[in-house]
């Protein structure tokens, strides 16, 4: 059917910008548009490539050749332009006016590659239902991203049970969440059927069993949780063929590092040495599938996950997932068994999981009550109103007290208080002036703020809030101002050690007297440092790690007041910057910080009596320029940066089980396991 040609002609009389008028001037102007003439052009294009005619590129695709126009091709694919460009650079100026002719590799389908060098040419797109798929393949790999999107959003809304699980395992799937979270939630809803159909049975199953240390701890379980370990588990044996790990079923324990491990390598010793796990130490000998990893004999290098086996109300997405190593759908098949659709190194693969009973469990400390309250038993420790690292932290009349710090842009006025025994968090009045990289320290009741940094320069100022007033007010100033000094407080004094002046570490140090308001200059550092961990412990001050000028330092400062003498200790194992430090059980905890390289999850304790030092339980994150303080019987790190974001969460290290973690007991368990000593064994938990 012919068309008629729509022309749009406009006739343009005025005066020029020197303001002349027409008469003076006389100019005129024709401006015409033929709003069809660039589908006519690449329809007269499209009939020339049709008939080879000025042809400048021949693409060949296994024994096909597709002649085209490079600048038509380059136009509509990024890949193309990519590789004709690099071909143009090798010639240079010495380009033959003959056609170039390039094979094209990665398996490309010659009907999709011609379907996508029509839409080049004509802008319309037209596939079968059949051929879409491979369209869009062949469209991601030409970078063709409007044409893959149209594909994929066609096959998402024609998603079937038999078709699902291939369209989720397409490349670039994972990029776009959007699409991501609507296959993700088909194959949720359609999960029981899915489990059913040949196309996920067919995939490779990896079998696990994991020990439970008591029947509480397997009704408490969180599936998405255990689901997201055993994944990570399996991230952990790259160095063994996917094909050999499918072949037998795995019997894995949760280590005290909160990870998976292969029971084969659970020493003889162990009180959990069960009849199953001797059995299954020999079928693995046997057979000589045993997969060793170690990571029970030592302290975890990654940051340790969460406990969350036992918790039931835990967040699904607790973990940060690789997108190649992840949980899509998951279902329970028995009491204590769970079936996953999970992407295993990339890949789509079935994970069946059951738990067993150990018959000779570790004693572990009975969870209070019926295990029927176990789905209310804990929850998430509520985080900060803000991100932050290098904020001024304290115990503060049984409180966690945090001031200031700096986020992603800003040095931060801010002043909040986080009740343990509520799991909430209180505003308070914030500081007289932003300040981040600084501490703060508690003396005669009242919180010091000293020094630090606003963003633009070091401060000498000091700030003190009074509880009664509810406010800040300023006290004398520091000699000299300084950033990242460490600031605590012993026999009601109030210390500054070392720091940072702009140009390096520095070795000076201050006392300040609150009842006359006066700093006085004591014994210098031995070693400048800045960010180092400064603590009061015992009656000394303790100054470990910092940084002088460009490097990070292990070394260990020990001052008696007495004396007014600095003194060398033993070094730590591992150098560090940044990081938190409090006495803890009698002992003196070093935690996170950061090597120089990358931010630590790491801790050290030092025994002052051994005048040793020794690797502590790891955070479940790394945590640089964090903040400690100890309330009650537990070690708290607070925000900091963990090598890719700032922090607003924290965690604490609990004395009974000498482990790091982010869930606490919710406020009617913590009142019960303080009067458990005195409880009515008749007490009624559904009671208001």
């Amino acid at each position: 059917m012919s068309r008629k040609v729509k022309e749009k002609q406009l006739l343009v009389i005025g005066e020029e910008k020197t303001g002349k008028s027409m008469t003076e001037t006389n100019v005129s102007k024709l401006i015409s548009t033929d709003d069809s003439h660039n589908s006519r052009t690449l329809t007269s294009l499209n009939m020339m490539r049709k008939n080879k005619n000025f042809c400048d590129v021949v693409l060949h695709v296994g024994s096909s050749e597709i002649h085209g126009h490079r600048a038509i091709l380059a136009s509509a694919s990024p890949y193309l332009f990519q590789m004709f460009s690099v071909e143009d650079e090798k010639k240079g100026n010495n380009r033959e006016r003959s056609s170039m002719s390039f094979k094209l590799n990665g398996g490309f389908d010659t009907k999709s590659l011609n379907i996508l060098i029509d839409y080049a040419y004509t802008g319309r797109l037209e596939v079968q239902d059949s051929m879409v798929k491979n369209v869009y393949l062949a469209a991601t790999q030409l970078k063709m991203g409007k044409v893959a999107n149209k594909c994929v959003e066609y096959l998402v809304e024609n998603l079937t049970v038999d078709n699902c699980t291939d369209i989720r395992s397409l490349p670039g799937i994972s990029n776009n969440k959007i699409i991501l979270e609507k296959i993700n939630g088909f194959i949720t809803e359609k999960f029981d059927s899915l489990v059913k159909a040949p196309s996920f049975i067919c995939l490779p199953c990896f079998k696990i069993e994991v020990l439970s240390q008591s029947r509480q701890e397997m009704e408490l379980v969180n599936p998405a949780a255990l689901i997201r370990l055993s994944i990570q588990w399996i991230q952990g044996q790259q160095d063994v063929k996917m094909e050999r790990l499918v072949e037998k079923t795995h019997l894995l324990y949760l280590a005290l590092d909160n990870t998976l491990q292969d029971c084969s390598e659970l020493p003889n010793s162990d009180l959990s040495d069960s009849e199953i796990v001797q059995d299954y130490k020999k079928m693995s000998k046997k057979h000589g599938t045993g997969l060793s990893t170690g990571k029970h004999k030592k302290v975890p290098l990654q940051p340790a996950g969460p406990r969350v086996l036992i918790l039931a109300d835990s967040h699904p997405k607790i973990f940060e997932q690789d997108p190649g190593w992840d949980l899509v759908a998951f279902s329970r098949i028995g009491e204590h068994s769970f079936l996953a659709l999970t992407f295993i190194n990339n890949h789509l693969s079935r994970l069946s999981i059951s738990m067993k009973l150990n018959p000779s469990p570790i004693t572990t400390p009975e969870i209070t009550r019926s295990v029927s309250n176990g789905p209310d038993t804990y929850q998430m420790m509520a985080h900060m109103t803000d991100v932050k690292c290098a904020a001024g932290c304290a115990n503060f009349n049984e409180t966690l007290l945090v001031c200031g710090g700096y986020d992603r842009g800003e040095c931060l006025k801010s002043v909040e208080s986080y009740d343990p025994s509520t799991n909430v968090w209180a505003a308070l009045a914030p500081l007289k002036e932003a300040r981040g990289r600084f501490n703060i320290a508690v003396v005669l009741g009242n919180v010091y703020a000293v020094g630090g940094s606003n963003g633009c320069t070091e401060l000498s100022t000091v700030e003190k809030y009074d509880p009664e007033l509810h406010k800040w007010t300023r006290v004398s100033n520091l000699p000299i101002a300084r950033s990242n000094a460490g600031v605590c407080s012993l026999n009601d004094k109030l210390y500054c050690i070392g720091g940072w002046n702009g140009e390096m570490g520095m070795k000076q140090c201050e006392m300040y007297d609150p009842l006359t308001d006066e700093w006085v200059t004591i014994s210098p550092l031995k070693t400048g440092r800045n960010q180092a961990g400064v603590c009061a412990f015992g009656n000394k001050l303790v100054a470990v790690g910092g940084c002088d000028a460009w490097n990070c330092l292990s070394s260990m400062e020990i001052y008696d007041p007495v004396e007014n003498e600095w003194v060398m200790g033993p070094s730590m194992t591992t150098n560090r910057r940044g990081c938190g430090i409090a006495e803890f059980k009698g002992k003196l905890y070093v935690v996170g910080g950061s090597d120089g390289t990358h931010s630590l999850a790491s801790t050290e304790i030092f025994d002052y009596e051994e005048q040793t030092w020794s690797p502590g339980p790891s955070m479940t994150t790394p945590r640089a320029n964090v903040g400690v303080a100890v309330i009650g019987n537990r070690l708290y790190a607070v925000g900091g940066f963990s090598g890719k974001t700032f922090l607003n969460s924290i965690e604490y290290l609990d004395e009974t089980t000498n482990e790091w973690t982010t869930f606490v007991p919710k406020p009617l368990l913590l009142l019960l396991n303080m009067k458990n000593s005195t409880l009515d064994e008749d007490l009624d938990f559904g009671r208001d």
